[in-house]
């Protein structure tokens, strides 16, 4: 059971106060952590195992339904999850010694499905590189990494040497081509120029490379032709395959959307708190409109379904519904 603004028991003796890392008021953290590697035993989602580097994101998405992770450590501000980051360390022994049983078992391994594995912070820290190295070393693993962030260029040596000796595929999020609209809502993640062109140099020199479009956001990014433009770039620029998922609200997700929308979108707050009142996913006839179009502009642009291990898969089941606004 969480206390508010209390650390869990088994995690509190882990957790490091002091700063090994400050910058654009991102303040980030030790904690220690035996290995790398969870297990996932939920039946919804296609991986066995995930790795997150970090607890906490820097990228700032408005939508992270990751934030109520952070209660876990004793955090209770919402937008400290983007500001207080914990940095796992002294996981690299056990995470080397659990990996080959993995992969001998043909068991799926996510990277990035809570934090993004190349977030600012990575560019220093290199835990995902040091993971990676580990990966690297690995005969027939299935890796598949989820990510907004450029610093993934930085790994592609070690991204090549795991696609010839394994099974690789590399999702990056991507939920719209509107850069006004995604420095609002994803502050420190790069533009979507920046993004297309990392799937291009991935798809280059052979990587298999998938868009990711999650979540789709209710009237800001549902639109067809935005998301038919946003799919057109990344077939444009080699991705192979196309997954998406609907908006997830909980709290305290959901609060710190609906403040953020008061203040940009004011004219669709009543639509969205009527649309979510009571449940955390959208159904009915908007769920079939979304997933229809997405299943038209795969075959329209020959790109895949299954991502294998995209991230933004959320921990709770969706209720049907029908909408006042998006039915």
């Amino acid at each position: 059971m969480i206390r508010p603004g209390v650390p869990a028991p088994n995690l509190a003796p882990l957790m490091g106060q002091e700063v090994v890392r400050e910058r654009g008021g991102v303040r980030y953290h030790e904690i220690r952590a035996r290995s790398l590697l969870n297990r996932c035993q939920s039946p919804r989602v296609p991986f066995e195992w995930t790795v997150n580097p970090y607890r906490g994101c820097a990228m700032g998405c408005r939508y992270c339904y990751a934030a109520y992770t952070h209660e876990f450590l004793g955090v209770r501000e919402p937008d400290d999850f983007h500001r207080v980051i914990y940095v796992k360390t002294g996981a690299e022994e056990e995470t080397a010694r659990r990996l080959p049983a993995i992969a001998r078992r043909g068991q799926l391994v996510a990277l990035g499905t809570a934090t993004d594995p190349y977030q600012p912070g990575e560019a220093d820290l290199q835990v995902t590189r040091r993971f990676l190295e580990t990966a690297a070393s690995v005969r027939g693993l299935r890796l598949g990494i989820t990510t907004k962030g450029a610093v993934v260029l930085r790994d592609i040596d070690l991204l090549l040497r795991i696609h010839e000796r394994s099974s690789l595929s590399i999702h990056v999020s991507l939920i719209s081509l509107d850069a006004d609209l995604l420095r609002r809502l994803e502050p420190l993640a790069p533009p979507p120029v920046v993004r297309i062109e990392v799937m291009r140099r991935l798809a280059a020199v052979g990587l298999v490379v998938g868009l990711s479009v999650s979540p789709v956001l209710p009237a800001l990014t549902d639109q067809d032709a935005g998301l038919e433009a946003l799919v057109a770039e990344g077939a444009r620029a080699g991705v192979r395959r196309l997954a998406s998922q609907l908006l997830f609200l909980r709290s305290p997700t959901k609060e710190k959307y609906l403040r953020w929308l008061a203040d940009e979108f004011p004219r669709y707050l009543e639509a969205y708190r009527l649309a979510y009142d009571g449940r955390v996913y959208l159904g009915g006839r908007y769920r079939e409109r979304i997933r229809s179009l997405m299943a038209r502009l795969r075959e329209r642009y020959g790109l895949g379904a299954e991502l294998g291990a995209s991230a933004a898969v959320p921990p709770l089941s969706p209720r049907p519904t029908q909408l006042p606004l998006w039915a």
